[in-house]
């Protein structure tokens, strides 16, 4: 097609769109160009909004999401998905997997389950495989579920409310202390890979 004009380095053509010209870089140097931009650029999280039972559409229909965080970082919008399982029982898989298809239909981008009663081996591996983390509050102290023959003892209930994470590992289970450790929480909520953080 015709150009109409160079603007701004952008070619404007008749039909009114931009056509930018063409990078001469290769594919990885292109690749390293994004790696710098992305490293250098802040990653202070704004507009942060915390909801409680907040409708959340999704491409079939509506969701009532027991609590959504809501942030913008580096100029993006992100929503994080809790289901809260105050259960007698550990969390089994599936209710991970409704999780899982919350997070498919509504597009949003990490989801998190918080258990009173901890979770069960098979819910740990799919969260795992899923990138879902699995949090455990616990009245007064956070406890190790583990296989490992050294576990510690179960503290003393206070009265207190404090969460931790857990993750599965090759020698059992592994836990960190959420409360009032803000380094543990983003490594937990923004953790690109497809995997639990190692904690």
């Amino acid at each position: 097609m015709p150009m109409s004009a160079t603007e701004g380095g952008a070619l404007v053509v008749e039909d009114g769109f931009d056509r930018w010209p063409t990078f001469a870089l290769s594919p990885a140097e292109y690749e390293r160009a994004v790696v710098d931009i992305v490293t250098t650029t802040g990653h202070e999280i704004t507009d942060w909004r915390v909801e409680h039972l907040d409708p959340v559409e999704g491409m079939d229909g509506t969701y009532i999401i027991d609590v959504t965080a809501r942030f913008r970082v580096m100029g993006a919008d992100f929503v994080i998905l809790f289901e809260c399982k105050r259960h007698s029982r550990p969390v089994e898989r599936e209710d991970v997997q409704v999780l899982q298809d919350k997070l498919r239909s509504t597009g949003a981008h990490k989801g998190v389950v918080v258990a009173a009663s901890g979770f069960q081996r098979g819910a740990l591996q799919y969260a795992q495989k899923h990138g879902i983390a699995c949090v455990r509050l616990v009245d007064g102290a956070w406890t190790y579920e583990t296989r490992d023959h050294n576990a510690p003892a179960v503290p003393q209930p206070t009265g207190n409310f404090l969460a931790y994470a857990r993750s599965l590992g090759d020698r059992g289970f592994r836990n960190v202390l959420l409360s009032d450790q803000q380094s543990s929480v983003r490594d937990l909520l923004f953790t690109t890979s497809g995997e639990m953080p190692t904690v």
